[in-house]
C-alpha cells in the first residue's frame, strides 16, 4: 500500500519495466521485498529465483505465492554472499534496491553470478508528472532518498563496480507512461 501511494499508483507499471531487458531463463530476483514482481515474472512465463535479506519478505511472499498455488523458490541471502555458483544465471534483477548496489562485495558477488554477456536488470530513479503538490512533494522525497537522480546512481554504482574489479558495459533505458517515468540501468557483464 505505502509503495501504491508514494508512486501515485505506478510502482506495478515501474517495477515490470524491468520484464522487457531479461535476457535466458535462470532469473535472479534481488531483493524482491513482498513479491510483486516475482509474481509478474512467473505470469510473463519465467521461473525466477529470489533472494531477500528478510525473513519477512519472505513470509510475505510465499503466502502471495501459496494462494495461488505455487512454490516460488526463495532463500534468504545477503547479496554480498550470494550462495550459487559462478556464471549460473542469465539476468538479475533488481527495483528500486537498497544501498547495498553500492558496496563493491555486492557488485563483485552479483558480477560473480551471472553469465558472460549475462545483464543486470535495475529499475531506479522514478519521476511522477508535477501535476499537484503530492506529486512534487513525491518527486522532493524520491531527490532526498537516492532515487530520483539517474546520473549519481549510475556514477556511484560505477565507482563500486570499479573498485570491486567487475567490468560491465552500461546502457539506460527511460520507460515513461502519460504520467510518470522511470530508470532502467541494463549492465551487461563483460
Amino acid at each position: 500500500m505505502v509503495s501504491r501511494i508514494v508512486s501515485r499508483g505506478e510502482w506495478r507499471a515501474w517495477t515490470r519495466a524491468a520484464i522487457p531487458f531479461l535476457r535466458g531463463t535462470r532469473i535472479l530476483e534481488i531483493a524482491f521485498g513482498t513479491g510483486d514482481l516475482h509474481q509478474d515474472l512467473h505470469d510473463a512465463g519465467y521461473v525466477p529465483i529470489g533472494i531477500d535479506l528478510s525473513p519477512y519478505m519472505l513470509e510475505i511472499t510465499r503466502r502471495k505465492f501459496q494462494k495461488r498455488g505455487i512454490v516460488p523458490r526463495l532463500a534468504r541471502a545477503d547479496v554480498c554472499a550470494l550462495p550459487f555458483p559462478d556464471n549460473f544465471f542469465s539476468s538479475l534483477v533488481m527495483t528500486f534496491p537498497p544501498g547495498f548496489i553500492f558496496n563493491p562485495a555486492a557488485m563483485l558477488e552479483m558480477y560473480r553470478v551471472l553469465e558472460p554477456e549475462g545483464v543486470l536488470v535495475w529499475v531506479d530513479a522514478a519521476y511522477v508528472e508535477p501535476r499537484d503538490l503530492w506529486s512534487r512533494f513525491i518527486n522532493q522525497a524520491f531527490a532526498l532518498t537516492g532515487t530520483g537522480t539517474p546520473a549519481k546512481l549510475r556514477t556511484a554504482a560505477l565507482d563500486a563496480a570499479h573498485a570491486a574489479g567487475a567490468t560491465w558495459a552500461w546502457r539506460a533505458e527511460t520507460v515513461a507512461s502519460p504520467t510518470s517515468r522511470v530508470q532502467v540501468f541494463i549492465p551487461v557483464k563483460n
